[in-house]
């Protein structure tokens, strides 16, 4: 393995052939390292901070320091080094000079949107997302099509409470069914579990695809009322006990007659549907029900379902 001495030697190396040297590919002189030919180089400062980032990604991050604070040495107003040592710090335990030098890379550079982003970040991180809003909505002034700080931006409104808000950014940055999801985390978070429940169960209506909804929609069943989740996963296998059978019978979805249409639907006597609570359906369950429906009952089902309803007849 390269010793780190090593590693710099070889970066060095990159950046001299990328300057013009004609050392052949393959090749390196090791005495370039204790030559005058670095100073020649036309960037060093460029050179110290990719070997900086370089040991960042590998957690070396005392020799990240080290790179970056050279680097700054070259050249005092460069915003990628004062970054650097920003997240150096954050990750050190560093808080106060992290936020110094979080908000000198601001500063250097205002109107950078790494820079707001990195800013609002930390303050996220901070749980001080009135400050982190402050700043994300002053990169969205400057970037509106940046999903990245629309994403930060909903996530610092959603946790100071300002649920409305935040979901219009949720929606821009990733999606509707993505943003019920999304949402419905972060009130799982604070407690909330039954309005939590219902973002994931619209989440999952809305995109039945999205595994992780589903996955956090059975967590939260199962937290509320473990009995039943078993009796449902037991239903699904076709392994109901007969003592569960008893207190919960299987799901029966109303289906048309054979060869009926909706047209003729309404002339047809009407068949009785069974109780149904749809926070204990899954994906496909609600499929099923949805598809046994008329236009008009699925209408008012999924009305029902954003409303808040929860038991259908």
């Amino acid at each position: 393995m390269l010793s780190h001495r090593s590693l710099y030697a070889l970066a060095l190396c990159g950046a001299c052939c990328a300057a013009g040297c004609q050392t052949p590919p393959g090749f390196f002189n090791f005495k370039f390292w204790n030559s005058s030919a670095s100073r020649d180089l036309k960037d060093p400062e460029k050179l110290h901070l990719t070997y900086a980032q370089y040991s960042e990604q590998n957690g070396d991050f005392d020799t990240a320091r080290t790179s970056y604070e050279t680097a700054l040495e070259q050249n005092e107003q460069s915003f990628d080094a004062v970054l650097g040592l920003a997240r150096l710090d954050l990750l050190s335990g560093k808080t106060p000079q992290a936020e110094r030098n979080f908000l000198k890379a601001f500063e250097m550079a205002p109107t950078n949107e790494v820079a707001i982003e990195a800013l609002g970040q930390f303050y996220l991180t901070q749980d001080r997302f009135v400050e982190a809003a402050q700043y994300l909505q002053r990169g969205l002034d400057l970037a509106p099509g940046n999903r990245r700080l629309r994403y930060r931006m909903a996530l610092a409104l959603a946790r100071q409470g300002d649920i409305p808000a935040a979901e219009s950014h949720f929606i821009q940055a990733v999606g509707e069914a993505e943003a019920d999801y999304n949402i419905g985390l972060i009130l799982y978070e604070r407690g909330e579990v039954g309005p939590a429940e219902q973002r994931f169960l619209q989440a999952v209506l809305k995109k039945p695809t999205l595994a992780q909804a589903q996955h956090w929609l059975d967590t939260v069943r199962q937290e509320r009322d473990p009995q039943n989740m078993i009796a449902r996963r037991n239903a699904a296998t076709g392994q109901q006990s007969a003592e569960t059978s008893q207190q919960q019978p299987p799901l029966q979805i109303a289906q048309a007659p054979a060869g009926s249409d909706a047209s003729v639907r309404g002339n047809a006597p009407q068949e009785q549907r069974p109780l149904l609570d749809p926070r204990t359906l899954n994906a496909t369950q609600l499929e099923q029900l949805e598809n046994s429906m008329t236009p008009e009952e699925r209408t008012a089902f999924r009305a029902s379902l954003q409303s808040g309803g929860t038991v259908l007849q």
